[in-house]
């Protein structure tokens, strides 16, 4: 067969356009089956009841189902290995927390580059958290916290989820900015640090606003400030730490969706865009709402600057208190 200049022009030129029709082909048929969105925690908490809310949309929207898969243990640890591992196909994705960043100073010797060895692709929400006090505890503001506080330096307990939790360096930010000293009591959850902090057994904690809402509304604990820059939607009459006597104080806890590295750009592109349109539902807003979360709706590039920025304060506030997991 006698190959001509002109049909050698043709097949490069076709060869030359094939990875690009590729890539947009993939992404256009992208989902062709199921897509699996893993959970580092247990069903019930605000991180499965998101993932569930989104997997939904999600589903029909691609007309694909898009199932949750609980993998709890070890703060996200073992989910975010096991998406490490998967393939960078856009068909395993993870709904994570702040703490996929945090673990990385907490855990020397973590299987996986929290921020190296995967795909960010969506900021999907933040949410406070709120300082809570036993009602018989003298605090009644946060000033009169930090005030206590100075009087008793160390001998105040707090209870966190535990060591190492979001809940715990956001105390530890606090305790560093206003100069003072709190003694941590570490539990398994939040359930139980709530359960004590009902009960007397610790005078003060720090959890989701949503967790301690029915407790605050009854009387059985006492909210003094939320930890965001912005007031919370379901507690409106707090006052956020930084009115309340710490200026430029914020921590919170985040909600993004992360996958392998390595995704196709258009994958990643696709994932987005749909992400971004379920998430401006109405009827899913609500929900994130009821959960006292804004939704976010960050792009992929945002949400990699938000976790190498997150990185860089946390390790900084682990390493200033010598918070160590045994």
């Amino acid at each position: 067969m006698q190959i001509t200049r002109r049909s050698l022009t043709a097949a490069l030129g076709l060869a030359a356009v094939t990875p690009f029709a590729a890539g947009r082909s993939m992404a256009q048929a992208f989902p062709a089956r199921t897509v699996r969105v893993l959970v580092g925690f247990p069903p019930g908490g605000s991180t499965d009841i998101f993932a569930r809310a989104v997997a939904a949309a999600l589903s029909e929207k691609w007309a694909q189902p898009v199932l949750v898969e609980n993998r709890g243990g070890a703060n996200g640890i073992i989910a975010t290995e096991a998406l490490s591992r998967s393939a960078a196909d856009g068909y395993t994705l993870m709904m994570t927390i702040s703490s996929h960043v945090t673990n990385r100073p907490l855990n020397p010797n973590l299987p996986y580059d929290p921020l190296r060895d995967f795909t960010p692709l969506t900021l999907v929400a933040r949410a406070p958290f709120v300082f809570v006090t036993h009602p018989a505890f003298p605090a009644r503001t946060l000033r009169d916290l930090i005030r206590l506080a100075r009087e008793k330096p160390g001998e105040i307990n707090y209870a966190s989820p535990g060591t190492g939790s979001s809940q715990q360096l956001a105390v530890e930010l606090f305790a560093n900015m206003a100069g003072i000293k709190f003694n941590h009591v570490s539990y398994r959850g939040g359930a139980p640090a709530l359960m004590d902090l009902v009960a007397g057994v610790v005078p003060l904690s720090l959890l989701t606003t949503t967790q301690v809402l029915p407790m605050v509304r009854d009387g059985r604990v006492r909210p003094l400030a939320v930890t965001t820059t912005g007031r919370s939607a379901v507690m409106p009459e707090v006052p956020t730490v930084a009115e309340s006597g710490v200026p430029g104080y914020d921590a919170d806890v985040w909600f993004g969706l992360i996958a392998p590295r390595g995704v196709p750009p258009d994958v990643v592109a696709r994932i987005h865009a749909d992400t971004s349109a379920v998430l401006a539902m109405p009827a899913l807003r609500a929900q994130f709402t009821s959960q006292d979360a804004t939704v976010i709706n960050g792009a992929p590039d945002a949400f990699a600057t938000l976790m190498r920025e997150e990185d860089e304060k946390w390790s900084r506030v682990i390493r200033e208190a010598n918070i160590r997991i045994e």
